[in-house]
């Protein structure tokens, strides 16, 4: 890893595509202390800055694909930290997670027909454990991968896919009921 240390950010970034481990963990020590410091200037609370700094790097490491030299690596990277710094003060200013699972469904699923089917969904999900929910909504409104969503909320990749198959199957249960009485 020496070598890599000598590369610059853009460098790095363009390298990590495809050598993600050595390049991505150079960039990661360059900006770890200073990404951290910028969230805690930000007026993070001071018991999410954890959170925030590590969704900042997983989201940043996710979107190593799209990065283009337009800008530098620095102010991308930074980007994308005041995003995630949005989105926490967003979800702290909603009134409880099914809100945030109902705005999701806007922005990603615009292909349903009516706002009265969305608080179906909502409903449903409402009758769910909070963890199912939330591996629910990872995968099948974020697009998660399995695998991913299973470690961000605390189970085995096999334990994610009986709980997803389960709480789906029993979204289905809840929603056909609903459904019928409004055709």
């Amino acid at each position: 890893m020496g070598d890599l240390r000598e590369l610059s950010d853009e460098d790095l970034a363009l390298r990590a595509r495809t050598e993600p481990h050595g390049a991505f963990e150079v960039l990661f020590e360059r900006h770890r202390g200073p990404l951290y410091n910028f969230l805690l200037r930000q007026g993070a609370d001071a018991g999410r800055v954890d959170d925030l700094f590590q969704v900042t790097f997983f989201k940043a490491f996710r979107a190593l694909p799209g990065f283009r030299e337009e800008s530098r690596f620095k102010t991308w990277l930074y980007t994308i930290a005041v995003h995630v710094l949005t989105d926490d003060r967003r979800a702290t200013l909603r009134r409880g997670p099914t809100t945030e699972i109902r705005e999701t469904m806007l922005v990603t699923e615009p292909e349903l027909p009516r706002r009265d089917e969305i608080d179906l969904v909502k409903t449903a999900l409402d009758q769910v454990p909070a963890n199912h929910r939330r591996l629910f909504t990872l995968v099948r409104f974020q697009g998660l991968p399995i695998a991913e969503a299973a470690k961000a909320v605390g189970m085995t990749p096999a334990a994610a896919k009986v709980t997803l198959f389960r709480t789906t199957r029993r979204v289905g249960e809840l929603l056909s009921p609903a459904r019928e009485k409004m055709k």
